[in-house]
């Protein structure tokens, strides 16, 4: 047993050198998913159906064919919607700043109040800045033409002609050295979806008094899911909604590689925040609930859980409040990184807490962990029943997964327990607002899914080199000095765009809607 014990822990600490990932893969997420949107991520090599809760980095790309839709979650307070036939690449991401290149199609940003300092589009011909407080949309026509309309607040936008300023109301029309300032037009279907889904995403409601503030912008995810109560032990404590009788933390979704880390990827719309922070326990009458972490010490992590990593299998099971855990990095005051210390020192002196819960305990064949197409392992005897046991490793896996790897639709991947649960039904969940839905397992969309190929040239690291992020107003993306005023004409027909429809219905033909009905907006305060 010890030579066997050695030998897991060579193979996990040495065999695989430290890898060079973002200090931060929280930053970003896949919010919702309407139709058959595409990712490429660092960790693929090819166009993949996109999944819900997939963390998004700089050099990810997004593409949302005809009748798709996409949010991407921002952490600091930013939502980027991106309509049909929109190919959006994430070039810079920070704690302060997001920087995207948007090749063609339309993208909506709404910056909130308290929100991150620079949100930063770049199109082919412009490169547009918006700041705290402010909603921007920007469209490209089919011949390259990019069109700013501000909601709320200010934009600045600039070509290689000089720069203006976009204020709330207008909408500024760039074609190479040719600039127009119109007022806004009236809201269509893309607009009003999009502010139908802001005031959705900031109803918050009772959870917003139990959530520390660094998770107030996920209130709304528990406050349609889930329900509060108090227990002694743990103050104020979430239990979500779900109908399983066997559902556990942690079972519902996937491991996926991302940029040298396995990372949980939840199937369950709310379980963003609940598997990346906090813990869980289960309460007597209530059942399993999570814990919130303590404002002030909110970290993001993979997935807080306990391993054990053996030649054959690889199993897990959710961390309660004051367990530790060991992972590629630091995760806060109750996790150890295990770059930086002697694993082989480690002792757990008593089992995981959740470790005798029914069903709290997940397995996997080792060769399909992480691929999307997790296999079921019957395991004789609890991995964790004895603490850290002989011949098992207490890190995640650190090897990339033997396999490729695919995103697999809620219910697709089959689950896997200590004891072999009854047969599972697919978890209902409250919802409201869009449905979201996520792609069935396969290694490759529909080739009419994938975006043209002027889209699959880019290369989004090319592009960053090219335009650098400017957090300052008065600064420029194109040259070392200020930038030169740009010559606009100014218009007093307010600016109508026409945007095709994300899905339409059959039959329905595409109107332009009449001169008449133009008006003039008085712009969001």
């Amino acid at each position: 047993m010890r030579a066997l014990k050695k030998y897991m822990l060579v193979f996990f600490t040495l065999l695989f050198p430290a890898v060079s990932f973002a200090d931060d893969l929280g930053l970003a997420r896949i919010n919702l998913i309407d139709g058959d949107v595409q990712v490429m991520i660092q960790d693929t090599t090819d166009w993949t159906p996109a999944t819900i809760n997939l963390p998004m980095n700089e050099g990810d790309r997004l593409w949302s064919p005809e009748a798709s839709r996409a949010e991407l979650q921002i952490r600091g307070g930013v939502s980027a919607r991106i309509d049909a036939d929109t190919a959006l690449d994430i070039l810079t991401v920070t704690a302060d700043s997001a920087q995207f290149y948007l090749d063609r199609g339309h993208v909506y940003i709404n910056n909130r109040r308290g929100g991150i300092r620079t949100s930063q589009v770049d199109t082919p011909l412009v490169s547009i800045r918006s700041y705290d407080n402010s909603i921007m949309m920007i469209d490209i026509t089919e011949d390259g033409v990019t069109e700013i309309s501000v909601l709320k607040g200010s934009a600045y936008a600039e070509s290689r002609a000089g720069a203006t300023q976009v204020i709330a109301g207008n909408t500024l029309t760039i074609r190479d050295a040719n600039a127009d300032m119109a007022p806004l037009g009236a809201p269509d279907d893309w607009e009003r979806w999009n502010t139908d889904r802001d005031r959705l995403l900031t109803s918050w409601g009772e959870s917003s008094r139990y959530l520390p503030d660094e998770l107030h912008e996920y209130s709304s995810d528990f406050d349609a899911n889930g329900h509060w109560d108090y227990a002694a032990d743990y103050g104020y404590v979430w239990t979500p909604i779900v109908t399983e009788a066997d559902w556990a933390p942690y079972s519902y979704g996937q491991w996926v590689w991302i940029r040298g880390n396995y990372v949980w990827i939840s199937h369950h719309t709310w379980g963003w925040a609940p598997t990346h922070y906090g813990r869980w326990v289960t309460v007597a009458s209530h059942g399993w609930c999570w814990v919130p972490p303590v404002r002030g010490a909110v970290y993001w992590g993979p997935g807080y859980v306990g391993w054990v990593v053996t030649p054959t299998y690889v199993a897990w099971v959710p961390l309660a409040p004051g367990e530790i855990y060991y992972g590629y990095g630091y995760y806060g005051p109750w996790s150890m990184n295990v770059m930086t210390i002697n694993i082989q020192t480690v002792v757990i002196n008593r089992p995981y807490v959740n470790a005798r819960v029914r069903h709290g305990v997940n397995a996997a064949q080792r060769d399909s962990f992480g691929t999307g197409r997790r296999i079921p392992v019957q395991i004789r005897d609890n991995p964790f029943a004895d603490g850290r046991g002989p011949g098992h490793a207490i890190i995640p896996p650190r090897e990339k997964p033997p396999k490729p790897i695919t995103f697999a639709r809620p219910g697709a991947a089959e689950q896997s327990h200590i004891q072999p649960p009854p047969q599972r039904e697919r978890v209902r969940q409250q919802r409201t607002g869009p449905q979201v839905t996520t792609p069935s397992v396969v290694t490759r969309p529909r080739e009419q899914r994938f975006p043209p190929d002027r889209v699959r040239n880019n290369r989004p690291q090319e592009m960053k080199n090219e335009r650098r992020l400017v957090r300052e107003r008065d600064a420029s993306v194109f040259k070392q000095q200020q930038p030169e005023n740009l010559p606009v004409t100014r218009k007093r027909e307010p600016k109508v765009i026409i945007r095709k429809p994300a899905i339409q219905q059959p039959g329905a033909q595409q109107q332009k809607r009449p001169e008449g009905n133009r008006t003039e907006r008085r712009p969001e305060r």
